[in-house]
This record gives structure tokens, sequence and C-alpha cells, in this order.
């Protein structure tokens, strides 16, 4: 059989034996982790597919950062006002009682957590909206979700996760105290894995003068919003749907991100009925020690586009404004550079202002999530006006697209970036999405083509000759 890792007898035997050890006198809801280093060497974990249809990914590749989870010991989910409250909540119970057997290696286990754009209930087939926690289920007997849908907001640990940090690897497997009879076993079917695939072509784009029309459309409105005096700015999205020759390995594409945009994140969700995955430059918040990042990026720029301009500065300015704004309350220091610093990426510019405050006590990732997401950069300015009047005109956001995805560890540090650069991938189909601020002064055939360049990311790792980004919808 094939498999992401292949665990000799002797290993599966110390699983085992070290599993017992941590589950004696445990409460049935303890969640217990137990990690193998697996020595040195940087490793991607994308070489096969993994069988299993539950599965996230993360990756800083200009760090040697990669993590696989496969499976899922616990997963709360939640939608609301109260999202991140719910997800907050439900980190202090899981972390409470999170038991690690680190077995010498210095990599700890982490929950993955992400959220759409905005909090309205993705109600699942005869589930109620709101909070809830569930038992962990074999890839077998996962659930179906309607249309791809992933849920508003999610946190979850991985049964199995494949780590590559710091030059060396490992392997953490995780189960609930109740369900440690067969975890073992259970650990190792979601090793396996099929061989890695070749991208399938994806279809031809539909001609493109309807969609700049209906774009052309939705930014006068937005101008005439912003010209009334009920906006600063609005950010307006749209997406691209190629059809698929063939079934697309997410492994394969996501390989392609890594090698194409080491500087990105490159990030993953999977599920029964469709995978979320891209590559986002921007970083919505990270806490490590007490010392919260964020950044605020805005203004593009691509080919031979001036980065520099009067619309770039301004955009620009309303997402720092507002990110110091949000973040003061909850920083006893905050500092930034005097002036954006220029983000070269793969085909694109941006302008960059990091910003890092010292958080006050009792401050967790998630409070510093729920003051920040959206910032100017992906809903505009003022945030609920913009919000409400995007939802007035029918903004569409597919997947987790310009919410945010990343990870919090045991102790409460994490990072979590913001879901840019990506696309929504089902078994015929992959939908691609791409958004440009509305500000005044902005032009719709300047902003179409931003869209464009933005949708090159993902077009370029879609292309088969790995060559360079296709454009056109």
């Amino acid at each position: 059989m094939s498999a992401l890792l292949t665990l000799s007898d002797a290993q599966l035997a110390e699983l085992r034996a070290r599993l017992d050890r941590l589950a004696d006198g445990a409460p049935g809801g303890a969640l217990l982790s137990v990690t193998l280093d697996l020595g040195e060497g940087c490793r991607d974990w994308l070489h096969r597919q993994p069988k299993t249809r539950e599965f996230c990914y993360w990756a800083r590749p200009d760090a040697g950062l990669h993590r696989l989870g496969l499976g899922r010991a616990v997963v709360c989910t939640s939608a609301g006002p109260a999202r991140f409250t719910a997800l907050q909540a439900a980190h202090a119970g899981i972390a409470a009682d999170w038991r690690h057997d680190a077995g010498g290696s210095a990599h700890a286990p982490v929950a993955c957590l992400g959220f759409a754009f905005d909090d309205s209930p993705r109600v699942l087939p005869g589930r109620q909206a709101g909070s809830r926690r569930e038992r962990p289920w074999d890839a077998a007997e996962a659930p179906r979700e309607q249309g791809g849908e992933l849920p508003n907001a999610q946190l979850g640990v991985a049964a199995v996760l494949l780590t590559t940090a710091g030059g060396r690897g490992s392997a953490t497997f995780t189960t609930p105290a109740r369900d440690c009879a067969g975890a073992v076993e259970r650990w190792r079917r979601l090793l396996a894995a099929q061989p890695a695939a070749p991208l399938p072509a994806p279809g031809t784009p539909p001609a493109g003068a309807l969609a700049a029309r209906a774009w052309n459309a939705r930014v006068e409105r937005a101008l005439a919003a912003i010209a009334a005096g009920e906006l600063d700015k609005v950010v307006l999205s749209r997406s691209l749907r190629l059809p698929l020759a063939g079934r697309l390995a997410p492994a394969a594409l996501l390989a392609r991100l890594v090698a194409q945009h080491p500087e990105s994140t490159v990030f993953a969700i999977g599920g029964e009925q469709a995978v979320f995955l891209g590559a986002t430059p921007e970083q919505l918040v990270g806490l490590r020690s007490g010392e919260a990042r964020a950044d605020a990026l805005a203004g593009t720029a691509w080919d031979d586009e001036p980065l520099a301009i009067d619309k770039n500065a301004h955009e620009q300015a309303l997402v720092v404004d507002a990110i110091r704004a949000a973040l003061a309350p909850l920083c006893a220091t905050l500092a930034l550079p005097p002036a954006p610093r220029v983000l070269e990426l793969r085909g694109l510019r941006h302008l960059w202002t990091p910003i890092v405050g010292r958080v006050r006590p009792g401050i967790g990732l998630f409070d510093l999530v729920a003051r920040l997401h959206p910032t100017p950069a992906v809903g505009g300015w003022p945030g609920e006006a913009a919000r409400d009047w995007l939802r007035r005109h029918g903004e569409r956001r597919p997947g987790w697209y310009a919410g945010g995805i990343g990870w919090i560890d045991r102790r409460g540090d994490g990072e979590v970036a913001v879901a840019l650069r990506c696309g929504l991938l089902t078994a015929r189909h992959i939908e691609l999405s791409a958004g440009a601020g509305i500000v005044a002064g902005s032009r719709a055939e300047h902003e179409f083509r931003e869209t464009e360049a933005k949708l090159g990311t993902m077009l370029g790792a879609l292309a088969a000759d790995d060559g360079q980004a296709r454009t056109g919808t």
C-alpha cells in the first residue's frame, strides 16, 4: 500500500506503548498527542495525494515550514456574530486537558482554524447553525456537505500531523482519550496515499466581455456610493469558474504553488465535496509569546504599472489606520515603520506596512482576529457600512475567500492568514476569486485588470506547461 509515511512494526509498537502511558488516568474528553521525531530533512509532504478526504495544509516555503494534517481528532464549528468567541471557548476547552508526549521532538501539536468573510451561517443537511463539537470520524464515514460548502468557522485538530520545521521532520498522532482503542490502526490508515498524478489542463475560460460589463456596472454603483458619502472604500470581488478535463489532485496543485510562490503562505482545507486552497501574501495577525504581528497590505501594481500613485497610497493609509485603531485597545505598545515598504511577489507588487504590538494580559489570538477582521483591504471602510453595501448588492465570496485560515497551538500562539489568491476545487471545476479596492478616483477598467493579475496566481499554477499565468475570464 502506498503511504505518505510508512511506520515500522517497532514504531507502531512504540506509539501504542506511549499512547497507553499518556492515557493512564486521563478523562475521556482529554486530547492525547504522541510525536515521532523523523530526523533531519525537509519535506513538503506533497509527493503523494492523501487518500483521506479530510485534510489541511499550511506552508511557509521560504521559512522551511510545511504542515499536512490528515483526518481529525476533534472539530468545532460556529457561525454568527459570536463565532470567534465560540471558537475561543472551544480552544480553551481543548487546551485545558491536551496531553502531549513530545518524544524528544521540538515540534508541538497545533489546531487548524478557518472562517468565511462574513458570519452568515452555512447550515449543513440535518444540522442546526451554531457552535458544536464533533467526535472524530473516519474518511469512509464522512458526512456530505451541500455544494462543497465549508462551515462558516471551524477549529479542528488533525488525527495525524506531518511537520517539517527547523530542518527536521515529525509526525504527531492525536486522539481523544475515549477513543484510544484502535487509534494506532486508524492513524496508519490515514497515512495511506495515492501516487502523484499530473495536473489536468483546465477548460478555456469563457469570453470576458460580459464579465467586464458586469464589473463596470458594479464599480459605477460603488463609486456613486462613495461620491454620496456612504463609503470611503469598498472591495469588490469576482469569480472565474473553470471546468476540469479530469479530477485534479490537490497535492499536485499545492506543489505548484509551493514552487512558484515560496514567499507566500500556501494553504488548503479539504472536505468530502471540495478543497479550498491558495497562496496568500497577507498575514491577518500572528501571536507568539505575547507579541502580535499584523500586515497592512493594500495598493497593487503589476507589469509596468506604477505602485506609488495617490489611489494606492490612499488605500494603504485606510488599512494602516484601521489596523492601528483595532490593535490599540489590545496592545500595551505598537510599532510600525514611518512609510510603507514594497512587497515584491511573482508578477505583483503591494504597499506593505508590518505592525508589531505587545498584547495586554489576557488577550489571545481570537481576540485579535475578532478586532481585525475584516480589514479595509478585503471589506472596505467604514467597515460596517462597507459590509452592509456588499450584502445589499449581492456580493458572493466562494469558500473562505477573503476570510482567514491558520493555526493555533496549545499555549495560544498561532497565525492567521487572509485567504486570498485562492480557489474552491470540486470534482468537475475550480472557482477562482480575486478582488480590488474601489475608492474615489478608481477606474473600472484598471480595477478589472488588477483582478486579472491576481487571478494569475492560481491560473499560473494550473497552467499545464507550468509557465506564465494565463489571464482572461
